[in-house]
């Protein structure tokens, strides 16, 4: 680190969703970091804030519903803005990193009511990011590779976009927002989605038209992470999810979150992903993510847009080639000196190994080999 920041004082950070895997997985990437952090964790769940690793931790209200088409408005608003203010004043709070779309969503509106740095990408970049469906229908305009999605307004759409997609042996059925493949499985007739979609209905409250239907996509499976500052990359790079968590427990046999992950040097596909970043950013700023699948072919097609927060599997983004993003992002926040990185930051074989009840594991391809 620069010899500079030895010598600064230490700075107030709140992490949100502080005890998730995604906020654990941020706080101890940033506590091996070479800054003098002192971090606030926060969540609206009083069970995860008991498994926190932050410095210190505090209950918030809920920014708003995981329910399909829940507005950030009236009093949950008001609660979360007082709550929060509150904790900026209280803790001297520097940053405000938030680590969920949820409240992405929420400190993107109050960026201007609070205290303290946020560093985030513009609002209408978070609004598109949030859509699956509206991101598809802006990224068609611009030729970026995705699969074929049909909107669903019924169920009888559901027969329209069986006869409107492209002929598949599979068809991708999953919720136009939210993360961790919600709602998400493959089917192969109209009356399987028809069947999947309803029971999310009567059983969890969720309209058909919360669900989009796309192509299934058989390749490779990427995920990307990068920090941007005033329009400039810091830092980017891709891994390759290998296998799933819990993949063998669900209904599709995958999940956006991989058991294992290997760092991948695509520049091809980095093409692909710098396309679709300045098409929903004039001047990117913060956290860029993505999910990128194959096709029959072998082309990358977008398949998720996650801005404005980390991975869940930030590790193996911190913990392999020349910068830790999350270092990175604290740098470009506070305005703290930093050389950003031409092209992928990629180190050669590096893994991510994840279980439950443990921590991940980070390694090379030589010491996986020597248990063979």
């Amino acid at each position: 680190m620069p010899e500079s920041d030895s010598m600064t004082e230490k700075l107030n950070i709140i992490v949100t969703g502080a005890g998730g895997g995604g906020g654990n997985n941020l706080i101890n990437s940033i506590k091996h970091s070479g800054l003098n952090c002192h971090i606030i964790g926060t969540n609206c769940d009083s069970y995860s804030l008991a498994k926190s690793n932050a410095d210190i931790s505090y209950f918030m209200p809920p920014a708003g519903s995981r329910d399909f088409g829940e507005e950030f408005a009236g009093e949950t608003r008001e609660r979360y803005l007082t709550s929060l203010k509150e904790l900026i004043a209280k803790e001297n709070i520097d940053l405000i990193i938030p680590n969920n779309d949820r409240e992405i969503k929420a400190i993107s509106e109050l960026r201007d009511e609070i205290d303290c740095r946020v560093f985030l990408p513009d609002p209408k970049a978070i609004d598109f990011a949030q859509d699956k469906f509206e991101m598809y229908k802006l990224f068609l305009d611009y030729d970026i590779p995705m699969a074929g999605s049909y909107d669903l307004k019924s169920y009888d759409d559901v027969d329209n976009a069986f006869n409107n997609l492209p002929p598949a042996d599979k068809y991708w059925v999953r919720m136009r927002k939210g993360s961790g493949s919600k709602g998400a499985t493959w089917v192969k007739t109209p009356d399987q989605a028809k069947n999947w979609i309803q029971l999310w209905e009567d059983l969890r409250g969720y309209p058909v038209e919360a669900f989009t239907i796309s192509e299934f996509l058989p390749g490779r499976d990427y995920a990307f992470q990068s920090v941007w500052k005033d329009g400039k990359p810091i830092v980017m790079k891709i891994v390759e999810r290998l296998s799933y968590f819990f993949g063998s427990l669900r209904l599709s046999g995958m999940s956006s979150t991989p058991q294992v992950a290997k760092t991948v040097n695509d520049p091809e596909t980095l093409k692909t992903i710098l396309k679709a970043i300045s098409v929903i950013s004039e001047k990117p700023h913060g956290n860029y993510c993505m999910d990128l699948k194959g096709d029959a072919k072998g082309r990358m097609c977008v398949t998720e847009f996650n801005i404005g927060r980390f991975c869940m599997i930030t590790p193996i983004f911190d913990f392999s080639g020349k910068l830790n993003t999350a270092e990175a992002y604290i740098r470009c926040a506070m305005d703290l000196p930093i050389e950003p990185i031409e092209g992928l930051d990629y180190e050669e074989g590096k893994y991510m190994i994840r279980e439950l009840d443990t921590l991940p594991t980070i390694c090379t391809q030589k010491e996986i080999d020597r248990y063979l």
